[in-house]
């Protein structure tokens, strides 16, 4: 749907049986809550939101006015992307995402701790790049930081981070190697065998083929976004 911008209407209240999402189409936070919705089979409605021009109710849904918030049928708002996520798996039926046991579970919040701290570098090489900086340095410590992850792989001899089959940390770090390309950064896994196996694995899954967006449509995207353009959010519509 187009997101809704500034001025815009407030949603009526959540039908019964569904859950709501307010996301944007591009914000890969908001796509970590898309995949499980979708990973999970639940019945769901999307509510995108031009985060570059924000309608006034959106506060109320969310005081920080970010992308995900999820709304139940009662009313509750749940924001913050592993929360959301953490709760679509323990308030559904259906496969569990996390892990059954503590140490595993543990293990899972620790990867996405770390990895939290890779999110940033990849938005600050997209920005040195529009700036026409030298990027060398980032770029090793990006691929310094993906050989971590490398090895995570590589000691638990498993295709996915969580075993043989996907779990919640598989889905919490895919948004961002699916932007790997735009990002201009490919080439930071040439020295990560598993890793790259990992990301082919990852693409045959249900939910990460009906959640994917196109590389160019990124990019063209990418390069709104970085003008403040209020149009970003539309494009492609």
């Amino acid at each position: 749907s187009p997101p809704l911008p500034a001025g815009s209407a407030a949603p009526g209240p959540v039908p019964a049986g569904l859950v709501r999402l307010y996301s944007m189409r591009f914000c890969p936070y908001a796509q970590r809550t898309r995949l499980v919705l979708r990973a999970k089979g639940i019945s769901h409605e999307v509510i995108n939101i031009n985060l570059k021009n924000k309608p006034d109710w959106y506060f109320e849904k969310n005081p920080s006015g970010l992308v995900p918030v999820l709304e139940t049928s009662k009313g509750q708002l749940i924001w913050e992307s592993p929360v959301t996520c953490e709760y679509l798996d323990e308030a559904f039926p259906g496969k569990k995402l996390m892990p059954s046991d503590p140490y595993e579970r543990a293990c899972q919040r620790m990867l996405l701790e770390d990895f939290s701290k890779i999110t940033s570098l990849l938005f600050k090489h997209v920005l040195a790049v529009k700036d026409g900086q030298d990027t060398t340095a980032l770029k090793a410590e990006i691929a310094e930081k993906f050989g971590r992850l490398e090895e995570v792989l590589s000691k638990r001899n498993t295709v996915f981070y969580g075993g043989d089959s996907i779990s919640m940390v598989d889905y919490m770090i895919w948004p961002w190697f699916e932007r790997l390309e735009p990002f201009q950064l490919k080439d930071s896994l040439n020295h990560t065998p598993k890793l790259q196996r990992w990301m082919e694995a990852m693409k045959e899954d249900p939910a990460i083929k009906a959640t994917i967006t196109d590389p160019q449509t990124y990019k063209n995207y990418l390069q709104l976004y970085l003008k403040n353009s209020p149009e970003a959010c539309d494009y492609g519509l």
